[in-house]
């Protein structure tokens, strides 16, 4: 897949599953005023379109690559066969629709409880723990997205996305320009994403 890449459209009709070998792929709906909102943000490992699989109804929603990466496309008709062939992988499919039904729960009540700074530590934080590296004993992270998907992610606009960063580059919590940011007070971000 190419960075940018549209991979289905929400209302396709599915004919393939997809699994991601590498890279990172956005999740989104698009909202009545035309705004984009970012469901999920998958990387290797993961599968899209396993709903459609269960169902057979068209995409519930639209998929794009962050980033260049690799997908492995399975065909509809043998990912069921495959599923109906091997028990454990169905209780996988159905771990997986679940984790990921937990995960929107958490979201919806970080969207109801915390405001938008600490929905922007929240997902810097998400961001970290998945694709951060140690630099000099401090974490650091290349954000998956530039500031408006971040701002789709978080339900917040672009404009609260450059205040929250530059409110904590002042209170010395992270260092950096651009997607790549060094978390210099880890602590005081998880727990501000808490609060």
């Amino acid at each position: 897949m190419r960075g940018d890449e549209t991979l289905f459209r929400e209302g396709d009709d599915a004919y393939e599953v997809l699994i991601v070998l590498k890279g990172i792929v956005k999740i989104w709906i698009g909202a009545p005023s035309g705004r984009q909102v970012i469901l999920d943000v998958l990387d290797a490992g993961s599968v899209l379109g396993e709903l459609s699989s269960i169902d057979g109804a068209p995409r519930s929603a639209n998929a794009g690559a962050l980033e260049k990466g690799e997908l492995l496309v399975v065909p509809m008709a043998r990912f069921r066969a495959v599923v109906e062939e091997r028990p454990r992988i169905g209780l996988e499919l159905l771990r997986l629709v679940a984790e990921r039904l937990r995960a929107a729960s958490r979201r919806q009540l970080e969207f109801s409880a915390s405001d938008s700074l600490g929905r922007l530590c929240g997902a810097i934080v998400a961001f970290a723990d998945r694709f951060g590296t140690a630099k000099d004993g401090v974490r650091q992270v290349r954000l998956p997205m530039g500031q408006g998907d971040l701002a789709s992610w978080n339900g917040l606009s672009r404009e609260a996305i450059v205040k929250g960063l530059r409110a904590l580059r002042s209170l010395g919590w992270v260092e950096g320009d651009g997607r790549l940011l060094r978390l210099v007070d880890e602590r005081a971000l998880r727990d501000r994403a808490q609060s």
